[in-house]
């Protein structure tokens, strides 16, 4: 049974003004990316959230939603290198960063705090996500998401890796 709302698609092309009540939504020169996805999948993990940004935010009675891809990579029960990902896992979380922003931690990969990361949902090829650029929510296929973030990500001497994660 799939764990991601069935009306993901509602959220295409929306702004996160239209989805967070909260004052951080209002902010377009955030990195949303994070914050979108655990809107639509429920996740307000411990540490920062679009709730907790302001006085104000934490009065209203809305719930948050987490908004850092570090924080939702290690909240992941699973990950690992995309490439290791099995054909039968269809719907997971799908992480980019840099290779120096990984860390192994005894059997664990940590990632950093570096800007250049960025998380989606994959579900039936596709990945959801915030595109910060334009401002919205789009659906990229896989192959599409490596190489826009492959290419939007690359500078000499940097790789680019693509993660895996199973859903909180």
């Amino acid at each position: 049974m799939s764990k991601i709302p069935t009306d993901i698609e509602k959220s295409l092309g929306m702004n996160i003004s239209r989805i967070c009540p909260f004052s951080i939504a209002k902010n377009n020169s955030e990195n949303h990316c994070a914050h979108y996805v655990s809107h639509i999948m429920g996740y307000e993990l411990p540490g920062a959230t679009c709730k907790n940004t302001t006085w104000a935010d934490k009065q209203k009675i809305a719930k948050g939603a987490t908004i850092r891809v570090n924080d939702l990579f290690g909240a992941a029960p699973v990950t690992s290198p995309l490439v290791n990902k099995s054909a039968a896992l269809t719907e997971c979380l799908i992480f980019v960063t840099l290779s120096s922003n990984i860390k192994t931690v005894g059997t664990e990969l940590v990632m950093g705090t570096h800007p250049k990361k960025h998380v989606g949902i994959l579900s039936k090829g596709k990945v959801w996500n915030y595109s910060n650029t334009h401002d919205k929510v789009v659906a990229d296929m896989l192959t599409l998401f490596q190489t826009k973030f492959s290419n939007t990500y690359k500078t000499a001497g940097t790789t680019v890796e693509f993660y895996y994660g199973k859903f909180i």
